[in-house]
Order: C-alpha cells, then structure tokens, then sequence
C-alpha cells in the first residue's frame, strides 16, 4: 500500500484495518515461503560439509598466523643482550 498524505496524516486506517494488514501480510508471508526452493537432506549435508571444514581450515589458518606473529615479535621484543 503506497503512503499517502492521508496516511501519514493518521486519516488512512483504523485499528480494525491495521489487524486485517497484519493478517494479509502473514499469509502473504506463507505463500512466498511455498515458492521457496528447499535444499534437499543430500544437498544440506553438503553444503553444511563445505561451511564445516572451510571454518576449520580458516581456524587454523588463521591461528597459525597469530601464533606466528607472536612468536616473531616475542622474539624481536624480549631479545637477550
């Protein structure tokens, strides 16, 4: 529904209105999650794989890189003389 001045102007719609909009946008709601293409199981167990292990090799990438830099500058910073 396009906002008017009306509207805005708090002329455009009573309580008994608004109730009807919120029901209409619910089952409008239920039928665009109908027409939703769901992922089969074999294509969730997929892709749920894929975000799995590229999490951990991030995790480990990145930990490495941390340890890494950690090591060099506990290196460069506590040097013995």
């Amino acid at each position: 529904m396009a906002v008017t001045a009306k509207n805005r102007a708090g002329g455009g719609g009573d309580s008994a209105t608004s109730g009807a909009g919120s029901g209409r946008f619910l089952r409008e709601v239920l039928d665009e999650l109908r027409k939703v293409v769901w992922p089969t199981w074999g294509e969730l167990y997929r892709y749920t794989l894929v975000v799995i292990v590229t999490v951990a090799i991030l995790g480990v990438f990145i930990g490495g890189v941390d340890y890494g830099i950690s090591e060099i500058l506990r290196r460069w910073l506590y040097v013995q003389h």
